[in-house]
């Protein structure tokens, strides 16, 4: 599972799910790159759930184009 995740510069971080879950800290945001697979997010939040963190998900617009949107994970 590759994560394209949104850096603090707008750049596109690619992880994977072990280099992820090293990152999570309680209640954190994370952004994803619209590139990301939506089926890969779905794994991502149901493992979550199953290591017992609440999860929040989202399609976030930013613009009017179609493409202008990212997706968010808040980790509670």
């Amino acid at each position: 599972m590759k994560l394209k995740l949104i850096g603090a510069d707008n750049e596109v971080i690619e992880k994977t799910y072990e280099e992820f879950i090293k990152e999570i800290k309680p209640n954190s945001f994370f952004y994803f790159h619209r590139d990301t697979s939506y089926k890969d997010l779905k794994d991502l939040i149901d493992k979550l759930e199953e290591d017992g963190y609440s999860v929040y998900f989202r399609e976030v617009k930013y613009g009017l184009d179609e493409s202008a949107y990212m997706y968010e994970l808040h980790i509670i």
